[in-house]
């Protein structure tokens, strides 16, 4: 939970925030096999290649022989080598990375998971419990404070979780709890708390393990407009002035919680005079399991 004010975006603008639901059948989605691992850099390669060779061959009916991996990829030369129209065209792939983002993502993920195997290591329920928690801030940093202090936190919670657990077994209930009057030297770290069971067969969509699962004030919360603006400058800082003739730039969905409008105006301000023939952004949701697959691909320039 995060009690919105004026001091929270410390002059940046605000575009989006994410809302999480407590549960659902399968779980969050950060737990999920993702299609690709952003991290093995040929594989990624491949994909984006083959991806947009189907692009201009079903979509634009371009006239594609192949494509192939280039062995020597490094510095500003091309990572793939596309036969399109009776020419070879260099092209380079880089992911779109709002670092702000994603740098807050995991900050959250290691507190909240450390906060979980704190209050475990004290009481492990026989059933999920999600433990969200309001925190006291006036902006969108991270609470800091010693590890101590996480631990005494953890400490009133397994309590509250181990004398409620009748209750929380016989009823899907919120059970809630303030801090302000019985531990007012945890108020810079947390204000009150709840505690939610989840119903059989649900998963819960915090993170967490051991049947506990933490929701905490700047979990997955917000989008900066300048964060976006900054991750175009610096993917055009990057790339521009290489030897290639066409550059993708693609990312997962996940991370942009609908900001795709814009990321695409960023790009499209940023690269008006560039060195590269075509500039594409490519994006997907980077799970594996998918029904109904969706490939955005919109050209820049």
């Amino acid at each position: 939970m995060l009690k919105l004010n004026k001091n929270l975006n410390k002059g940046k603008t605000h575009l989006i925030g994410g809302f999480k639901l407590p549960y659902s059948l399968d779980g969050s989605l950060h737990n999920r096999p993702k299609w690709v691992d952003e991290n093995d850099t040929e594989k990624v390669e491949n994909l984006i290649g083959y991806l947009f060779v189907d692009y201009l061959r079903k979509v634009k009916k371009r006239k594609v022989l192949y494509y192939s991996l280039n062995p020597k990829d490094d510095h500003k030369n091309p990572d793939l080598f596309v036969h399109l129209d009776g020419k070879i065209f260099g092209v380079q792939v880089t992911q779109f990375v709002l670092r702000e983002y994603l740098s807050r993502f995991n900050q959250a993920k290691r507190i909240c998971e450390k906060l979980s195997q704190f209050i475990s290591d004290i009481y492990t329920p026989p059933i999920k419990v999600n433990v969200q928690i309001c925190t006291p801030w006036d902006s969108d940093e991270v609470p800091k404070a010693p590890i101590k202090k996480y631990r005494k936190l953890a400490s009133e919670i397994a309590d509250k979780i181990s004398a409620n657990i009748g209750e929380l077994t016989s009823k899907n209930e919120y059970l809630n709890f303030n801090l302000n009057n019985t531990n007012t030297d945890l108020k810079d770290i947390a204000e009150s708390y709840n505690l939610y069971p989840i119903p059989n067969g649900r998963k819960s969509n915090f993170f967490g393990n051991n049947n506990i699962y933490i929701d905490y004030g700047f979990d997955n919360v917000l989008i900066f407009k300048e964060d976006i603006e900054e991750t175009a400058d610096k993917v055009y800082n990057d790339k521009n002035d290489g030897n290639s003739e066409i550059l993708i730039i693609w990312g997962d969905e996940r991370q942009f919680m609908d900001t795709e409008k814009h990321i695409i105006k960023a790009l499209h301000e940023r690269f008006q005079n560039t060195t590269f023939e075509s500039v594409y952004f490519m994006s997907f949701v980077n799970l594996l399991e998918i029904q109904d697959r969706v490939i955005s691909v919109n050209k820049i320039n």
